[in-house]
């Protein structure tokens, strides 16, 4: 009985002795983010690219989409591993998002540009670094 007594004093005192917590008003030029109610209109998704090999014109297999880089919203680039095995020896290059099309023939689609692999491996090379978060030119 004390005991159920001590606790149900600590726990008045507590309560009693808190601060009331007080809510902070956003800052008055911050933007209050809402859930979009329907979708916007989109071309296609990142996860329909993201892992897919990339063709040539002729059917030929130039590399993978390794990576995609965007700012403001936007892909301005994907990174093409375009060499290597099991990913010894493996090189990436910057190509730009624009100039990868879907391509649709016999109710199959694929990712395909207007390039070679011969091209595309003489470009300059890049090796993503994990401290910075960012794809640093190789020298």
């Amino acid at each position: 009985m004390n005991r159920t007594l001590l606790v149900a004093l600590s726990f008045c005192m507590a309560i009693a002795v808190a601060q009331p917590v007080v809510a902070q008003d956003a800052a008055p030029d911050s933007k209050i983010v809402v859930p979009m109610e329907a979708l916007p209109r989109y071309g296609s998704l990142v996860s329909a690219w993201y892992k897919k090999p990339v063709y040539d014109l002729n059917d030929k297999k130039v590399g993978v989409i390794t990576d995609m880089l965007f700012s403001g919203g936007e892909i301005n680039a994907v990174m093409l591993d375009v060499g290597g095995f099991l990913g010894i020896g493996a090189k990436h290059v910057a190509i730009p998002a624009n100039d990868i099309v879907v391509t649709e023939k016999n109710n199959k689609t694929w990712l395909t540009i207007n390039t070679t692999k011969a091209i595309v491996k003489k470009a300059t090379g890049y090796k993503y670094d994990a401290k910075e978060h960012a794809w640093k030119k190789v020298q």
